[in-house]
C-alpha cells in the first residue's frame, strides 16, 4: 500500500464522529446463517453450530440473552434463548416488565431436527427487525436444541426427506424425554419444569417431525389433549387460536396445515383421521394439566428438509403474530383457569379411561394408495402392526374429507378428595411432587382420621420395559377406614392451582400415576408371600379435624 494511502486513512479514522472500530465481517444481524443454510439444506446443525449461532447473535443484539438452561448427563449446556426488547435475564425481571411469556422448544427428540433450524433463523429474523411487533407485546423463550446429548449422534436415524444425517430419538441416558414429564428422570426435563414454574410461559411450543400417514401439508398441529385439563382452554385452541394462525400461515407464509393425525385405517381413509397421545407423559399434555396453553407442532417428515424448517419457521411467525395481539386474553384464562382449579377443582371427577370421539371435520390433501403384499422375506423390515401389507401412495393427488377424531370422553373416573396423605419414608415420591411446583406439606404429630385407602385387588407388570421400567397395572376399589396418621407424614391439599397433577400422580388407576411407574414398588407387594400390601397413600374427603402441618 503507497504510503500517502495510508496517511490519509489515518487522518479520516481521527475525524470527529468516526467510528473508532471497523464493524465486523457481516455484522448485519440478516447476515447470520444456519448450517442448513449453508449447506443449501443438506445438512443440519451441530451442537457447536448452534451455539456458535446464538452466542454470535447475543454479540449482535442487546434483545438476546442466554443462559443456562441445563446440563446433559455428557456434560453439554443446553441454552435457552431469552428475547425481547428489554434485555431480561431472569424471571424476576420478566415479573417487572408485566409481560407474559412463550415457549419455543425444538430438538426434543433430536433427529428431528427443522424446528432447531427455524428456531435460529426466528432469533436472527427477530433482531434485524424482520419480525415487526412480535416482541413488544411478550417475551420470547427459545430452547432451540433442547436434547444435546441426541444431536450430533448423526448417523441415518430417520427416513425424513432429507438431510440424509441426523441425530438420533433418545438422550444421554437412553430415555425419550417426551416420555418424561411426569416422572422427571432427565435433568433436561427437570430443568423443563423448573423453568415452568420460574418463568411461568402462557403458551408452550413443542416443535417435532411426523413420520406416518402420507399427506400434502408440510405442517401439523394439536393443543393440550388431556381429558383432565380445563375444557375451556381447549376449546379456545380449537375455536379461535388455530383458525386465525392457520389461515395466517397460509395467507402469509403460502404453507397449509391440518391437525395432527393419521388415517384411521391406512386402508381405507375416508373412515377418518385421528390423534392418538392423551397421557400426561407428553409435554403438551403435561401443560395443559398445569392450566397452560400448549401446541404440539409435527412437521410432515416427507416434505423436503427445507420446505419443512422454513413452514415451521412460517407457523412459529404465525403463531407469534397472534399472541402478540391476544396474549393478555390468554393470559387472562390461565389465571382463571388456576383459580377454578385451586377452588373446585376436588368436587370434580378424575378421568382414568377415555375414548376418543369426533371432534370436527377435517379435509386432509393426501394421495389415492395401492395396496402391495409384502414379499415373506422383507416381513422382518416391517413392526408387527403392519401384517402382511403396505399402502403405496402413488402420484395422483386426493382431498379426503374425514371425521376428525381428537375429543377424549371420559367413559371411567373417580371422585377427587380434598387432600391426600403420603406415608413417610417415600422421599422419592415427595421430591417429585415438589419439583412439579406442587405444595406439600409435613404432618407435625400423629392424628386420628376417617380417611379412603386404596385396597389392592390385582398388581399385572407389564411384558416389557418401558423408559426403563416395568409398568405396574392395579386394580381394586376405595375403602374407608379409621386411621393413625404418624408424624411426618406428608399433607397434600387438593387446593391448590396444580391440582390436576395431583390425582395423576397420585391416583393408583391413573396411566401415569407413580405406582405405575414403580416408585411405590419398595411396599406395594407384602415381603415373602407376594400379595398386594397397603398403597402408601391415603385420601381425606373432608378433613374434619385440624391437623398440625407445615411447609418445609
Amino acid at each position: 500500500m503507497p504510503k500517502w494511502i495510508f496517511i490519509i486513512m489515518i487522518m479520516v479514522f481521527m475525524l470527529p464522529g468516526f467510528p473508532k472500530e471497523l464493524p465486523p465481517v457481516g455484522a448485519d444481524p440478516a447476515a447470520l446463517e444456519t448450517a442448513a443454510e449453508r449447506s443449501n439444506y443438506e445438512k443440519t446443525s451441530t451442537y457447536d453450530e448452534v451455539m456458535d449461532f446464538l452466542f454470535e447473535a447475543q454479540k449482535r443484539s442487546d434483545k438476546i440473552n442466554i443462559i443456562r438452561f441445563a446440563t446433559t448427563t455428557e456434560g453439554r449446556m443446553i441454552p435457552l434463548v431469552i428475547i425481547g426488547n428489554e434485555g431480561i435475564k431472569s424471571p424476576m425481571e420478566l415479573k417487572l416488565t408485566a409481560k407474559p411469556a412463550v415457549l419455543i422448544m425444538a430438538n426434543i427428540h433430536a433427529g428431528e431436527i427443522e424446528g432447531k433450524e427455524a428456531i435460529q433463523m426466528l432469533i436472527r429474523e427477530i433482531i434485524s427487525g424482520q419480525c415487526g411487533d412480535i416482541p413488544d407485546n411478550q417475551v420470547i423463550l427459545a430452547l432451540p436444541i433442547f436434547n444435546a446429548d441426541g444431536n450430533d449422534k448423526f448417523g441415518k436415524n430417520r427416513h425424513d426427506n432429507g438431510p440424509t444425517l441426523a441425530g438420533v430419538r433418545f438422550n444421554g441416558q437412553q430415555f425419550d424425554l417426551n416420555r418424561d414429564a411426569v416422572k422427571l428422570e432427565s435433568p433436561e426435563m427437570r430443568a423443563l419444569i423448573k423453568l415452568f414454574n420460574e418463568w411461568d410461559p402462557v403458551l408452550v411450543v413443542d416443535m417435532h417431525t411426523t413420520n406416518g400417514s402420507y399427506h400434502q401439508e408440510p405442517v401439523t398441529y394439536s393443543p393440550l389433549l388431556s381429558p383432565n385439563s380445563d375444557p375451556k382452554l381447549v376449546d379456545y385452541m380449537w375455536q379461535k387460536f388455530f383458525p386465525d394462525v392457520t389461515e395466517t400461515l397460509k395467507k402469509k407464509y403460502g404453507y397449509d396445515s391440518v391437525p395432527y393425525g393419521n388415517f384411521i385405517d391406512r386402508e381405507f381413509p375416508g373412515k377418518g383421521w385421528e390423534s392418538e397421545a392423551y397421557a400426561a407423559r407428553y409435554v403438551t399434555n403435561y401443560v395443559g394439566l398445569r392450566n397452560r396453553f400448549s401446541i404440539l407442532d409435527e412437521n410432515y417428515s416427507y416434505a423436503d428438509f427445507k420446505t419443512r424448517v422454513l413452514a415451521s419457521l412460517g407457523f412459529i411467525k404465525a403463531i407469534l403474530n397472534y399472541t402478540s395481539r391476544n396474549i393478555r386474553t390468554m393470559q387472562q384464562m390461565v389465571t382463571a383457569a388456576d383459580i377454578k382449579t385451586q377452588t373446585g377443582f376436588f368436587k370434580e371427577n378424575f378421568a382414568l379411561e377415555y375414548k376418543v370421539e369426533k371432534l370436527m371435520d377435517v379435509t386432509v390433501k393426501s394421495y389415492v394408495f395401492e395396496k402391495e403384499a409384502i414379499k415373506p422375506e422383507d416381513r422382518g423390515k416391517y413392526p408387527p402392526w403392519v401384517k402382511d401389507f403396505i399402502m403405496k401412495k402413488t402420484d395422483v393427488l386426493k382431498d379426503y374429507k374425514v371425521d376428525y377424531f381428537a375429543k377424549p370422553v371420559p367413559t371411567r373416573g373417580v371422585s377427587l378428595p380434598e387432600a391426600y396423605i403420603i406415608l413417610p419414608f417415600h422421599d422419592e415420591v415427595i421430591q417429585i411432587l415438589k419439583n412439579h411446583g406442587i405444595m406439600v406439606e409435613k404432618i407435625r404429630k400423629p392424628v386420628q382420621v376417617t380417611a379412603e385407602n386404596f385396597v389392592i385387588e390385582k398388581l399385572e407388570l407389564a411384558a416389557e420395559l418401558f423408559q426403563g421400567h416395568v409398568f405396574l397395572t392395579v386394580k381394586g376399589r376405595y375403602a374407608g377406614v379409621e386411621v393413625t396418621i404418624p408424624a411426618n407424614s406428608y399433607f397434600v391439599s387438593m387446593k391448590q392451582p396444580l391440582a390436576r397433577l395431583i390425582p395423576t400422580m397420585l391416583e393408583p388407576e391413573s396411566e401415569d400415576s407413580l405406582i405405575a411407574w414403580g416408585f411405590f414398588n419398595r411396599e406395594i407387594v407384602a415381603q415373602w408371600t407376594g400379595r398386594p400390601n397397603l398403597y402408601q397413600v391415603y385420601r381425606l374427603n373432608k378433613p374434619d379435624i385440624p391437623i398440625e402441618r407445615f411447609q418445609e
